[in-house]
């Protein structure tokens, strides 16, 4: 017998939240106007943090379910979403809280994610191919709470020494930046700040002037990830299996710090890189028990752009 629509959306709900419960650790209560009340949502969701500080967050869930929802852009390997109403993305977006937008394909039963922000752009609404529920997706989904409960404050004016050779600078940064190398705590979660980020900074294909330029404000990491960055993006994602028995996610994430200023080149945006991996196991839904995962957050590099 074929399901009717609103069997099919309230199979969704329960699959989705089910899943989020899982990935999460997490608790979802039913909004009581199924997703067509005020805040147009279908459940309320709270869990505790995955870092150190140990913070309860509460979000808005909407569950879609059904194949007219999604169409695949297979250049762009994202899935255009459609058929939701505006009104919807524009009270999610105005909400004090943020939203999670879940699409369940029918076909597949894998469950895609949107975050809903007071700074998320509403046209053209699509969702990343990688973005599917899995315990990898809530070190992503946290970054983007955080960032939207702080407020986002500009780095105060920092002054950096003007060398005319990439010897001296090497000299100079060298010794700052291992007074600071170890674990950082941050919107962007908990970061070992090691001798990678040097290695890769400046390895011998990296032009000079570029190394120079990286070396700089390497020292001041610790200082722009104290603060809020204006933006957050997830890229590069890869995901592989190891003997039939694990998962490992691997994929880069990007702060955006803009309008800080230095004494050398005025107003900058600052880039800072990092390299995340997670491991969880092949059959994490399998009993319940399986949506524990291990992260790994490494700083990669930091530079910076005039303007």
């Amino acid at each position: 017998m074929t399901e009717t629509k609103d069997e099919l959306g309230l199979k969704g709900e329960t699959h989705a939240s089910k899943l989020m419960e899982l990935v999460f650790s997490g608790e979802s209560t039913k909004e009581t106007m199924r997703g067509e009340g005020q805040g147009a949502l279908d459940y309320q969701f709270r869990y505790e943090s995955v870092g150190t500080e140990k913070t309860n967050y509460v979000f808005g869930i909407q569950v879609k379910t059904g194949n007219s929802f999604g169409v695949l852009n297979s250049t762009k390997n994202k899935w255009r979403i459609s058929s939701v109403k505006s009104e919807h993305y524009k009270k999610w977006k105005a909400s004090n809280q943020p939203v999670l937008l879940l699409w369940v394909h029918p076909d597949t039963s894998y469950v895609y994610w949107k975050y809903f922000g007071k700074n998320t752009p509403l046209k053209a609404i699509s969702i990343p191919v990688s973005h599917r529920v899995n315990p990898s997706t809530k070190y992503e989904v946290e970054r983007l709470v955080r960032q939207g409960l702080r407020n986002k404050g500009n780095v105060a004016n920092l002054t950096v020494p003007i060398f005319d050779n990439t010897t001296d600078t090497r000299i100079w940064a060298k010794k700052r930046y291992a007074k600071i190398r170890g674990n950082i705590q941050s919107v962007l979660g908990d970061i070992k700040v090691s001798n990678y980020a040097w290695r890769h900074l400046t390895r011998e294909t990296r032009n000079k002037s570029h190394i120079r330029d990286s070396l700089l404000i390497l020292p001041y990491v610790k200082v722009f990830m104290s603060g809020n960055p204006h933006q957050i993006q997830t890229l590069s994602y890869q995901e592989r299996e190891v003997d039939g028995k694990e998962i490992i996610v691997s994929r880069k994430v990007l702060a955006i710090y803009r309008d800080v200023k230095f004494s050398d080149k005025g107003k900058c945006s600052v880039y800072v890189r990092l390299n995340e991996k997670i491991i969880f196991k092949k059959n994490w839904e399998v009993g319940g028990f399986g949506s524990k995962a291990r992260q790994s957050l490494i700083l990669e590099s930091v530079y910076r752009k005039q303007g």
